[in-house]
């Protein structure tokens, strides 16, 4: 009886440390004999998780897997799930992270993000030799907790204008730039021709990349302008340029421009009557521009930019987890080079499997089919670095350039306008009750102001002194204590 109990525990034990993982294991090797370490990756779903992600992943494992022995499980995940997965402590290898959802600061600011600022430069130069001056936005203290996927660096806002209407028909030149307000006589002329049409593309979210010509460091609501002189963080009613579009958003509503609901509609992007619609790009970028996607020809007219501040450089990352190992921090580095460096590597997550989702041009850049856009359409910076990936072309005859990245990161070079305190990131964490109430305050008015609904000199000051109550002063003070200290 004794023997047969003895047995019976010895078999349980064993099965314990299998099904723990703490007994024999095999791992899985390349062909040249080296062990492939296996990565889980967290990425942003941009809204929907692709559908042919899964057949797509298993072709890039079988490069990776080849190239650094690394294969890694890519998960598409939303903005609320990736909150929660920091929330919860729960383990991941490398996570997608930026200035607008998981925010980087605040979470390399508590320690989630490994510290990688020698190990880059070690492990994978070329990685770092490839990110140059823009690793500066991935730092906290001087140090790097992140990995900045090189993109369109800075922020320009365009409109983007039927130019059939407006050049053929009625005579008026889209000049390349305009400002923000020059705009209205282009919509004027549009509603006198169709009055019970509204010409400016408005929804519940406000026009795109509205404040982008101020440097966000509580949201919008906190914010650094570019040209001032002495740089000081101020509440963003006390930035002329900001009330002055307020205030023209909502002349423009009142005109009948904008749609009377707008601030309940969630998207108009149905609608291709429009003419008159914002984009956020960069020059050269084709998106907006095709006639077969809107029925007319597109220009596009630069109003702002291309501002490069911390907030538009870290427009998308990635961050390796804190709690990772030594060798798995250091495969995440080898992958994120890969995809810096190899672009038949990086097409395969940036567009799928050649043939199927897409195919290469005779000019170098790739076209998207069928398959791709409606089984994998991503967008480049969900994967990983733009910059490496091949040009898109919008259509067979549209070409687009495909040096392009070079001539964006010119133009940064030439006519970039530079935050003063580009490289200064807030710490919140002393704050965080007061910048709750603030934004929640903010939010209360932000669809109406944002769509013109709102008359803005009747709204923001109720919503001052709502703020200035729930502790905003406090907030500026110390945001300014730490960028005197930081200038100094």
């Amino acid at each position: 009886m004794m023997k047969k109990l003895c047995s019976i525990i010895l078999i349980i034990a064993f099965t314990a440390l299998l099904v723990c993982g703490c007994g024999p294991v095999s791992r899985d090797v390349n062909s040249g004999g080296e062990e492939v370490i296996k990565l889980r990756v967290v990425t942003y779903d941009n809204g929907s998780v692709p559908l042919d992600a899964k057949e797509v992943i298993a072709a890039a494992n079988e490069v990776s897997r080849e190239k650094i022995g690394v294969e890694v499980e890519l998960e598409f995940q939303s903005k609320e799930k990736i909150n929660l997965m920091m929330a919860s402590g729960e383990y991941y290898d490398m996570v997608f992270t930026n200035s607008w959802i998981n925010s980087f600061d605040k979470n390399a600011s508590v320690g989630l993000y490994y510290d990688i600022t020698e190990a880059v430069k070690e492990v994978t130069p070329d990685l770092y030799d490839s990110i140059g001056e823009y690793w500066d936005c991935a730092k906290i203290n001087g140090r790097i907790y992140g990995i900045p996927v090189l993109k369109d660096m800075g922020s320009e806002n365009m409109y983007r204008l039927n130019a059939d209407y407006f050049e053929r028909k009625k005579g008026m030149k889209i000049p390349e730039r305009m400002t923000f307000g020059d705009i209205e006589p282009y919509l004027k002329a549009y509603k006198e021709d169709h009055p019970a049409a509204y010409p400016l593309a408005m929804d519940k979210s406000g026009l795109p990349g509205f404040s982008n010509f101020l440097e966000r460091i509580v949201e919008t609501v906190v914010v650094i302008p570019y040209d001032q002189e002495k740089p000081e963080a101020i509440a963003f009613w006390d930035n002329e340029e900001v009330m002055n579009r307020f205030r023209l958003l909502h002349k423009w509503y009142k005109a009948g421009y904008i749609q009377p609901d707008a601030a309940t509609i969630d998207s108009t992007n149905t609608d291709r009557s429009i003419p008159v619609r914002i984009g956020v790009a960069w020059k050269g970028y084709q998106g907006y521009s095709n006639p077969e996607d809107w029925g007319f020809n597109v220009k596009t007219s630069i109003y702002d930019g291309p501002y490069i501040s911390r907030t538009s450089e870290q427009g998308a990352m990635f961050a390796v987890c804190e709690a990772c190992d030594e060798e798995h921090m250091k495969a995440c580095l080898k992958y994120m080079e890969l995809l810096g460096t190899d672009r038949k590597f990086r097409d395969i997550l940036g567009y799928g499997i050649e043939g199927k989702h897409f195919e290469y041009l005779p000019n170098g850049t790739v076209f998207r089919l069928k398959a791709g856009q409606d089984r994998y359409n991503t967008r480049l910076y969900q994967t990983g670095s733009v910059v490496n990936a091949s040009v898109e072309s919008v259509s067979k005859t549209f070409l687009a350039d495909p040096d392009q990245w070079e001539k964006v990161f010119e133009e940064y070079k030439t006519d970039g306008i530079y935050s003063r305190t580009k490289g200064f990131s807030y710490d919140p964490s002393k704050k965080e009750d007061i910048i709750a109430a603030v934004l929640a305050i903010y939010n209360d008015y932000s669809t109406e102001l944002l769509t013109g609904t709102s008359d803005p000199d009747t709204v923001i000051p109720q919503m001052k002194k709502r703020m200035e109550a729930a502790g905003l002063n406090e907030l500026l003070t110390d945001i300014n204590s730490e960028l005197d200290n930081w200038l100094k």
